[in-house]
């Protein structure tokens, strides 16, 4: 899904928890050989999964492990309960860059587009801060106080400042300019009672304020060509009910363009923000929810005129993923919805009308792996973003964590009986177990794509590395891990 909303909700408001299936660990299973790769089969999403694309051509000589951090990227970036860690390629030496929880933060929207900084929203006695978190080094400095919030303030669930800290905290509220990355666009009530949208700027500390108003401003998103930034604006009405889960109405839509702080207004959402990406420098995708057809009106807006044009016909099952390779859209159809196109799992091509139907099952959910390069879709597995590649996970329904390598190796995290284990598609199209245990992410190193990382949910950290993926010790990320990326 899209909408960045995240899944947490501040101190003493009622939260929603996933439960994590636990299994204790167990030794890693006996590495079998590696034969040469067989010729993948016609891309189907079924039983038998496609196999790797490419193998190396002999197994590569394992060199000796790094004593620090490489003085530049690539890096695999590690975020959760116990901070943020960030490693060398192949999972070597886990230095601690920060102590703050980024539980419920995309690690992506934090990461400058160089890679060199992190801009992370913080919690201490005073309320929340901004901080500024300098890569590989750690160097830390907070530019901006977020929000006067103490204990006391947050004893009563629905006070206007912690309702103000579920805006700023509870959502995505960063976002990097992606052409300069001198600019950081945030919310916060850095000025006033509620959020509102803020720019930093690195290169002479100044912060000016975008906007002001009676709502909470959330979700800030560049547009590709850093000239304008969309934001949306909530509130927190009663009655409220047993619980406090997000906001429960919509304001408007914004956007200002950055050369002269002008406000564009932009077509206000019918329920939630159902914001799907960029299609380019001026257009973006928004739709509707729908309580009898899930989701609806998939729309082309203009950003400089809020102009919305319909964009396809179709409704389809809750959300939506957009390939950044080709712009692609990957959704389900449900059988009995008037302006369904079927039962399926469904992608609809660039500057095509017609979706192509890649399944008769549909998915539960649909998301784009920035790692791994495809389409998730969960539980029937994995696609690329032309439909060309598709790999089917080891066991339906039981398949979790899905991660694929520059070279075409997919691994999962399986989780039967409540045990959970480790399978990677070797060449061959033989499904290899890597060891047992609990599992929080799975990610392939960035250069050379045959060193599988996996982080186990008591904090430890392995690698395995083809041809015979035996796992290795890398050290410990201090905790539960809830995301893995690539920083460049």
């Amino acid at each position: 899904m899209n909408n960045h909303l995240r899944t947490a909700i501040p101190i003493l408001a009622l939260i929603l928890s996933i439960a994590c299936l636990v299994a204790g660990q167990g030794s890693p299973a006996a590495p079998s050989a590696v034969e040469s790769p067989l010729t993948p089969p016609p891309p189907e999403i079924g039983p038998t999964g496609a196999s790797p694309t490419s193998a190396p051509t002999a197994g590569p000589t394992l060199p000796a492990r790094p004593t620090r951090l490489n003085a530049s990227g690539p890096y695999v970036l590690f975020g959760g309960s116990a901070g943020i860690w960030i490693t060398n390629p192949d999972g070597s030496f886990p230095t601690q860059l920060s102590t703050i929880d980024v539980t419920t933060d995309d690690l992506h929207e934090l990461v400058s587009p160089a890679g060199d900084h992190l801009a992370v929203v913080g919690q201490d006695e005073q309320g929340l801060d901004l901080y500024l978190i300098d890569i590989p080094d750690g160097r830390t400095q907070k530019i901006a106080h977020l929000l006067d919030l103490t204990s006391q303030d947050l004893l009563d669930a629905t006070s206007p400042r912690a309702i103000t800290s579920y805006a700023i905290s509870g959502y995505s509220n960063v976002a990097w300019n992606p052409v300069s990355g001198s600019q950081l666009a945030f919310t916060g009530a850095v000025n006033g009672p509620t959020s509102d949208l803020y720019l930093y700027d690195l290169q002479n500390g100044e912060v000016t304020q975008l906007t002001s108003g009676a709502s909470q401003a959330i979700l800030p998103s560049w547009s590709p060509d850093g000239k304008y930034i969309l934001h949306y604006g909530v509130s927190w009405v009663p009655p409220f009910g047993g619980a406090i889960l997000g906001y429960n109405r919509i304001d408007g839509a914004w956007a200002v363009r950055v050369s002269d702080g002008k406000i564009l207004p932009q077509p206000k959402p019918k329920d939630k923000v159902n914001f799907v990406g960029w299609q380019d420098d001026r257009h973006y995708l928004i739709y509707d929810s729908d309580e009898t057809c899930y989701s609806v009106h998939l729309r082309n807006v203009d950003v400089t005129t809020g102009e919305a044009t319909p964009f396809m016909d179709w409704s389809f099952y809750y959300g939506i993923a957009q390939s950044p390779e080709n712009m692609a859209l990957l959704f389900s159809g449900a059988a009995g919805c008037p302006s369904s196109p079927g039962e399926g799992l469904f992608l609809l091509p660039p500057n095509q009308s017609t979706p192509a139907q890649l399944s008769d099952k549909k998915a539960y959910d649909v998301s784009w792996l920035p790692e791994s390069g495809v389409f998730q879709a969960y539980p029937e597995g994995l696609v690329s973003s032309d439909g060309s590649i598709r790999y089917a996970p080891p066991v339906y329904d039981h398949s979790f964590h899905p991660a694929v390598s520059k070279k075409g190796y997919p691994a999962w995290e399986v989780i039967e009986n409540t045990q959970g284990r480790v399978e990677v598609l070797l060449p061959g199209g033989s499904w290899q177990t890597l060891l047992k245990g609990a599992v929080d992410e799975l990610i392939w190193d960035p250069v050379q794509g045959d060193t599988l990382l996996i982080s186990l949910d008591d904090g430890s950290l392995v690698a395995a590395a083809f041809p015979d993926f035996t796992p290795r010790s890398m050290g410990d990320l201090g905790g539960r891990v809830s995301q893995a990326i690539w920083i460049p």
